[in-house]
């Protein structure tokens, strides 16, 4: 059996909640780019922006309470998690002129097209900016469904997009109605509950 140092056990504080991790939903927040990345691994090999039109940015959140999540040790070797692209492809040039405008505006006096043009990547390191974090529905090896969080998209102040969910079993949906079918769900049983021998 084991043994309890028992001066570190009363001192703890009696507790009747669970861990009190909260999980970060799909939403928008505002960010930090942490990376502009020109060259980036991924399991097919190394991608170079020249080769494939556009650069990997990482980013963090930056307000509210889940402000540094990404910056954890946990996220440490995954980029993935916390990427998202700008591409200057002739058909993202639409997307990547929002982009300019979002981090102009979020960064009074920054002219992020000229810094772009200009290959000064390091520019826009530290730039803040709001994003669209979207979710991607996942059932972990207990058979649990998590809704994991992707940044998507950089967005200006006066937009309200419905961040969305990617279903497991194909699909997407709108989180607001993805979160109120999880709501009003019956909760899971205790996948231990009959692995207990007493």
């Amino acid at each position: 059996m084991p043994k309890l140092n028992n001066e570190e056990f009363e001192a703890a504080t009696e507790s009747t909640a669970g861990s009190g991790f909260k999980r970060m939903e799909p939403g928008c927040y505002m960010c930090r780019i942490q990376a502009v990345q020109s060259e980036w691994e991924t399991r097919s090999g190394v991608q170079r922006a020249d080769e494939r039109q556009c650069v990997r940015v990482l980013v963090d959140v930056d307000e509210g309470e889940f402000a540094g999540e990404f910056s954890r040790d946990f996220y440490e070797g995954r980029p993935w998690m916390h990427a998202l692209f700008m591409s200057w492809k002739p058909n993202a040039l639409g997307m990547l002129k929002h982009t300019f405008k979002a981090l102009d505006e979020a960064n009074p006096g920054f002219d992020s097209r000229a810094a772009f043009e200009a290959d000064r990547w390091e520019l826009f390191i530290g730039k803040r900016v709001r994003t669209v974090w979207n979710g991607s529905e996942r059932t972990n090896d207990r058979g649990y469904v998590n809704v994991n969080v992707r940044p998507d998209r950089f967005i200006c102040a006066d937009e309200e997009p419905e961040p969305k969910v990617e279903l497991e079993r194909g699909g997407t949906v709108d989180w607001s109605d993805y979160a109120s079918v999880q709501a009003a769900a019956p909760a899971q049983s205790d996948p231990y509950s009959d692995s207990v021998p007493f």
